[in-house]
């Protein structure tokens, strides 16, 4: 189904850009014709209906050519996140067990360690000139050139799986969230229609492609629809070459998250570049702290800003704030996307009233279909009509909604509820402080107390007690943190979100040396 779509766009927009990565640019009929001859490649190789084929990739063209061509004969694509170490990504094949393998770009001796494992794909294709010896390892060009260039025969239904996403594990191996054809055509036609996309629209994506925010925001949709994507390097952000290319390729929309925009107000001249092409600055997949979003638009006037929450399993950008309430409703997320319900829910999944935190529900064409091979952990999950995010947040009288962190991240000090969030967004609104992470941690006296790992800006002499005293100007007693540790970086997880689990761990190896409430 979802290959059918860019056999449309190669017929009627066969000479316009489609993917530009480095110097390669290919045309949609450049692309179609690569996608065609990937997909019959693997019929050749013996690749069906519902089998897997799997890419570890950094960004790259091949990355969406091997999307697209899986697409076309109903093969599920499943990209790996390629941060994963490869015991790590051992135990993803051993659950999704692929047919074959894209792998190249330095992932050498990870492939090497995994060749002898029992679940290691039959076929491996390797886009760098020298595929690793081996048994059915073929260099991707060489190879793709050698396949028919006709349009698959195979029919492709709706409800087929297409792709595998994995979310970030926080228990333990990612798991594999399931989209249909369907599921992905709905959530990048949401997008089109919430934030209009046209084919005259090109978008510049440096975030990893195997996260579902990156993939599933604006490349898929524009790739859809007949826009241009222009793909940026997934490793070593550099904020420079982001506004380079936003410049270069007259870009209009821009997917980010809030740690690379932390970094492009801090370290680039914004005003050099010429982004006046810009008209849309999409950013989630963690909470974006208050001073980032007043300094987007203060120095990107003329683009809209759009601050978005979604998830991996219930849809990338369930909800987001429309540039025009940016200002007064900041902070916020915003209202439901086009075909999404939500619901703010008690234990009991009843709705709550405004101002009350709850549990974020949700339920639309473009929740995922559950989890690969995890009936127990889709039927957590997937309970009376509903997709349970394990996400917190409010409404307010309007209707626009407030995360208020993740459910298992709450902290319960006393009687008293307090949302990390909360805390990060006061800390992180103190001059000195260039990121902050809040976690619960063990107190004798109240169950739990709040301890803040901070990450001090460069020249900054801040300390702890700074810290404190700003908290209890602008916070409840209560809420202030009984521990403050400075780190110089925060350790995040395998899709870059600051791993709170880390930070415990850290505290109670360091336990005793905070600062004094």
């Amino acid at each position: 189904m979802l290959g059918y779509l860019l056999t449309i766009n190669a017929a009627r927009r066969a000479e316009d850009v489609a993917v530009v990565f480095g110097a390669r640019r290919y045309s949609y009929g450049e692309l179609n014709e690569r996608a065609c001859r990937l997909a019959n490649g693997l019929l050749a190789m013996g690749v069906r209906p519902g089998e897997r084929v799997a890419a570890l990739l950094h960004n790259c063209n091949q990355f969406v050519e091997c999307l697209f061509g899986a697409a076309k004969i109903g093969a599920v694509f499943v990209p790996v996140n390629f941060r994963l170490v490869a015991r790590e990504i051992g135990l993803l094949l051993d659950a999704c067990t692929p047919k074959l393998l894209l792998a190249g770009e330095g992932f050498g001796s990870v492939v090497a360690t995994l060749r002898e494992r029992e679940s290691f794909p039959a076929h491996l294709l390797w886009i760098d000139d020298q595929p690793p010896q081996g048994r059915s390892s073929h260099p991707y060009e060489a190879w793709l050139e050698k396949q028919a260039a006709s349009e698959p025969s195979a029919v492709v239904q709706p409800g087929a799986v297409q792709i595998l996403l994995h979310s970030s594990g926080t228990t333990g191996l990612p798991k594999g969230a399931i989209y249909t054809h369907a599921t992905t055509l709905a959530s990048s036609t949401a997008k089109i229609i919430d934030f209009g996309l046209t084919p005259r629209d090109t978008t510049v994506v440096f975030g990893p492609l195997f996260h579902a925010g990156p993939l599933m925001d604006l490349a898929m949709p524009l790739l859809l629809r007949g826009g241009r994507l222009v793909i940026g390097a997934s490793g070593g952000f550099d904020p420079q070459r982001l506004l380079a290319s936003v410049a270069e390729e007259r870009a209009t929309v821009m997917p980010i998250y809030p740690t690379m925009l932390r970094r492009v107000l801090a370290e680039t001249d914004i005003e050099s570049f010429d982004i006046s092409s810009l008209r849309l600055i999409v950013t989630g997949g963690e909470a974006a702290p208050l001073p980032v979003i007043r300094g987007v638009l203060e120095r990107f006037p003329r683009a809209g800003f759009v601050n978005n929450y979604g998830s991996t399993e219930g849809g990338p950008i369930t909800c987001f704030l429309e540039p025009a309430e940016s200002a007064r409703k900041i902070g916020s997320v915003g209202k439901e996307s086009f075909s999404v319900e939500i619901r703010i829910a008690d234990a009991e999944d009843r709705p709550l009233e405004p101002g009350n935190v709850g549990e974020i529900l949700v339920r639309s064409p473009f929740v995922c279909r559950g989890y690969w091979n995890r009936a127990d952990l889709t039927a957590e999950s997937q309970r009376n009509g509903w997709w349970h995010t394990g996400d917190l947040a409010w409404r307010d009288e309007e209707g626009f909604l407030t995360i208020a962190g993740r459910k298992k991240d709450l902290i319960k000090s006393g009687t008293e509820s307090i949302y990390p969030i909360e805390v990060e967004q006061v800390i992180a609104s103190l001059p000195g402080v260039t990121e902050v992470g809040v976690v619960g941690v063990p107190d004798e006296e109240w169950g739990e107390a709040v301890a803040a790992f901070v990450v001090a800006a460069p020249g900054s002499d801040i300390g702890a007690g700074q810290v404190v005293g700003h908290c209890r100007r602008n916070l409840a007693s209560y809420k202030k943190p009984r521990h403050v540790r400075f780190l110089e970086a925060l350790p995040r997880n395998t899709t870059n979100k600051i791993d709170k689990n880390a930070l415990r761990a850290l505290f109670s190896s360091t336990a005793g040396s905070g600062a004094p409430s």
